[in-house]
């Protein structure tokens, strides 16, 4: 007689790299810090060390994805029209197929998000506030405060969409999607395909890290403008335009 309990049984599976959930979860610490931190001149130390940190942070995961575990690789969930409309017809219908790593459409997510993120990150390098200003604000003749405000609303948007999203999938699917990026591993029947995911080059995973920590490291090392009590920047760096009026008062 054939025992068929060990080969029915549920099988848990690894999907999620450790360097790919600790990218997630800090992304998050990050946006939210940076959200509550903004505008205000207390806090303004806080909300330019959360910014640079989230380049660094964008920079390792782009490098990540060509590097990373199976399904961390940008190849995994690169969007396919196809793909995505065949499986938004599915959700509608209310019986989605799960899927080990992203799926279509929360691969779609993945780049709307790093985008989104990258731009709240660039625009604040050009930006300028009450109290504090990015450090290439006025190159270039760039002030993109206006952008980088409209820049993390459409963050905020695509944010909230991606938790409803979880959600939905999580409750049509029957797929827990938080506790897989906690633990790293997804739970499948006998008879659903899926092995464990391959694993990522650990090599890949040192110079990431390095690239990342070192864009972050570059960004804090650029002097900061100095900014009047109306938030307008002083000069280029260090308020350029109060020595030029030193240097006029001396003269008289």
């Amino acid at each position: 007689m054939t025992d068929t309990t060990a080969t029915s049984a549920p099988r848990s599976l690894r999907v999620w790299d450790l360097p790919t959930r600790l990218f997630h979860w800090s992304l998050l610490a990050l946006v939210l810090i940076s959200w509550f931190s903004g505008g205000e001149d207390e806090t303004a130390f806080i909300h330019r060390l959360s910014g640079m940190a989230l380049a660094g942070l964008i920079v390792f995961r782009v490098l990540w994805g060509f590097v990373g575990g199976e399904h961390a690789r940008i190849a995994a969930f690169f969007p396919n029209p196809f793909a995505i409309a065949g499986h938004i017809g599915k959700v509608a219908s209310g019986k989605p197929e799960r899927h080990l790593g992203h799926n279509p459409v929360g691969g779609v997510a993945v780049f709307l998000l790093l985008a989104a993120v990258s731009a709240c990150v660039i625009t604040g390098l050009f930006s300028s506030g009450e109290g504090f200003a990015g450090p290439l604000v006025g190159q270039f003749g760039l002030d993109m405060s206006e952008v980088h405000e409209g820049a993390f609303r459409v963050l905020q948007a695509l944010v909230a969409l991606h938790l409803l999203g979880v959600v939905v999938e999580s409750v049509l699917a029957k797929d827990a999607l938080v506790p897989a990026m906690i633990t790293g591993r997804k739970t499948r029947r006998a008879d659903e395909p899926g092995t464990d995911a391959r694993k990522g080059s650990v090599a890949g995973l040192v110079v990431a890290l390095l690239v990342g920590v070192s864009t972050t490291a570059a960004l804090w090392a650029l002097p900061t403008p100095a900014v009047a009590e109306d938030g307008e920047h002083g000069g280029q760096y260090g308020g350029g335009d109060d020595d030029d009026g030193d240097r006029d008062r001396d003269r008289d």
